[in-house]
């Protein structure tokens, strides 16, 4: 595989386990900031971290797949994590929300939704 994915969503990690190389249980943001320690160590990002239209702040999921080949670093791929973590610090809201079980399972559905599409896109 040529790549691998860093996610929060355990939708995604019980479907797909072989793909997960970073699995964070928490908020987007131990994505993000993961994300962009890997891209700090050569890797790049495959699919942008603000797909799907969604705030990033204010969903509870998310998963961004990276290049498993480590290169030189990737500004743009920097620059797009960069602005992903900027926003969500600009659309979390003041206090934890707290979720309600069935909305996760949207969430989740959604997330794994558009991991599905990118393995699509991939040829995977």
């Amino acid at each position: 595989m040529e790549y691998f994915l860093v996610t929060n969503n355990p939708l995604v990690k019980g479907k797909y386990p072989q793909l997960v190389g970073h699995y964070l249980a928490g908020p987007v943001i131990g994505v993000f900031l993961q994300v962009r320690d890997l891209i700090h160590k050569g890797h790049r990002l495959l699919t942008h971290p603000l797909s799907g239209s969604l705030k990033p702040g204010r969903i509870p999921f998310k998963t961004v797949f990276l290049s498993r080949k480590r290169e030189d670093l990737d500004f743009a791929s920097l620059q797009y994590i960069e602005e992903s973590i900027d926003l969500y610090y600009r659309t979390v809201p003041p206090t934890p929300v707290r979720w309600p079980e069935e909305l996760l399972a949207d969430y989740g559905a959604i997330d794994l939704s558009q991991v599905e599409a990118a393995l699509e896109s991939l040829g995977s």
